[in-house]
């Protein structure tokens, strides 16, 4: 190969390593913590939860994530049938900031199934997204582990925010704990 082809071919890698290295040590945010990034939401975001028309998370309640996670799930140690459960906080990857939050509702024994009722509310859509579902076995008997997904049992119908509210009264849940 001809020194000038040489040239040609190693200037474009020498371009591509650089960008690498420099993104790499870049140290914006996109890779922060919550802590980090001056984000909590976590039980002191709880007032901003009020205003956003959420439940908050209860003192009693665990949270299962380490604080460095974009995914924080709260669970309810009360392990009785039907409850507030679960709540999922859901943060932007690259700025860390709160996009989401999904509360679940487990319902009584019906048969041999089990409902759920879940409520998600998209910060950046302002939009709520509810959902009864077949959970199956016993939401409270599964292992308890790390749980980021919404989409757990079959979706048996799409409600509206007043229909989950409802359903959920018809149980015995307040759905906005506070």
């Amino acid at each position: 190969m001809k020194p000038a082809y040489r040239i040609i071919t190693i200037i474009p890698i020498l371009i591509i390593l650089a960008y690498i290295v420099l993104d790499w040590s870049n140290t914006n945010v996109r890779s922060l913590s919550f802590e980090k990034a001056g984000t909590d939401f976590t039980k002191s975001f709880n007032s901003e939860r009020i205003k956003m028309n959420l439940p908050i998370i209860p003192e009693n309640w665990t949270n299962l994530c380490p604080l460095q996670c974009k995914i924080q799930t709260w669970e309810n140690p009360i392990l009785t049938l039907p409850s507030h459960s679960e709540k999922i906080v859901i943060a932007t990857y690259e700025t860390a900031e709160f996009e989401s939050e999904v509360d679940k509702y487990n319902l009584k024994k019906i048969g041999k199934k089990y409902y759920q009722v879940v409520i998600e509310f998209s910060k950046i859509k302002n939009k709520w997204y509810c959902t009864l579902r077949e959970t199956s076995p016993n939401p409270i008997e599964v292992n308890r582990t790390y749980s980021t997904s919404t989409d757990d049992g079959k979706i048996i119908a799409e409600l509206t925010l007043e229909q989950a509210t409802d359903t959920l009264r018809k149980y015995g849940i307040k759905r906005l704990n506070y």
